[in-house]
């Protein structure tokens, strides 16, 4: 049930329902979260940040906002989407799953003042493998993704130059961990801007420094690109060069400033270019 007050929608979740060709997904479930304070009214939209969960989840938990993405997003005015896919290669986005989300994306654009032209994909696990893939699939519908311990990735490409990624992965969990640093190098051969960041002795969990560090990173993306949310944008923002305020060595987690000398000694392979001081406290400890 939609609640209007005073020109403010409630804050509250519901569903989207999707038909689709799939077997096991003959109607695709998205759970939507409402930010706290969304006011139809506002001269500027809404940006929609999906989250894929762990392999075969409903959405519904996703959608409640754990790890920290409750108050973000009510802090920075964002949708969460949370779709519930089912099996059938859902991770791959031109087979049956790239359609659903634009049909749920456009049923969620007529009732609410929602930008679906420049979204966010975070995911954890498989569903980090379908952010990575989604991204890949259609790179001008989004602004910056998020793979928490993900094992497949899209194949990097320049066409993909200036679309920022965060890739996380604990070192533990060796066979994701090793196809993400991959990954991460060819990426940025290709021009791609991703950051990557590895967590000492962590398994397939995730650490709540790996939520804090997306959160800093999709919350500068979010803020550097605000013309996406202007009501005549239409995804048309062209890309930013992304200032490079400090350098971490992947390697030992700590970060520099881009003149300290302390970086003669750090691999050009083991260098994280980070664009804010706030992502950067996120990402590691700050050298001397």
């Amino acid at each position: 049930m939609l609640v209007l007050f005073s020109g403010c929608y409630l804050l509250y979740s519901f569903e989207l329902r999707v038909p689709t060709p799939a077997p096991h997904n003959a109607e695709a479930v998205f759970h939507v979260r409402v930010p706290k304070g969304y006011d139809a009214s506002s001269p500027e939209l809404c940006r929609v940040m999906v989250y894929f969960g762990g392999r075969n989840v409903s959405g519904e938990k996703e959608s409640e906002g754990h790890w920290g993405w409750a108050k973000w997003c009510d802090a920075n005015n964002v949708f969460l989407l949370c779709p519930g896919f089912q099996d059938d290669d859902y991770w791959e986005p031109s087979v049956w799953s790239g359609q659903a989300l634009l049909d749920a994306l456009a049923m969620l654009r007529r009732n609410y003042r929602v930008c679906v032209t420049r979204v966010f994909y975070c995911g954890y696990s498989a569903g980090a493998q379908a952010a990575s893939l989604f991204a890949g699939w259609r790179p001008e519908l989004c602004r910056a993704w998020v793979s928490l311990a993900g094992g497949i990735f899209h194949r990097p490409h320049p066409l993909l130059r200036g679309m920022p990624g965060l890739v996380t992965c604990g070192d533990a969990d060796t066979v994701r961990y090793l196809a993400g640093r991959q990954f991460v190098a060819a990426a940025r051969q290709a021009g791609e801007e991703v950051i990557w960041r590895g967590y000492p002795n962590q398994d397939h969990g995730i650490p709540q420094e790996a939520f804090t560090l997306a959160q800093e990173f999709l919350k500068f993306y979010h803020e550097l690109y605000r013309e996406d949310l202007r009501p005549n944008a239409d995804g048309r923002t062209p890309a930013k060069p992304i200032p490079v305020k400090f350098i971490g060595d992947a390697e030992e987690g700590v970060f520099y400033a881009p003149d300290s000398r302390r970086l003669r000694r750090v691999p050009a392979a083991h260098r994280v270019p980070l664009p804010s001081r706030e992502i950067a406290e996120a990402w590691g400890d700050e050298g001397e």
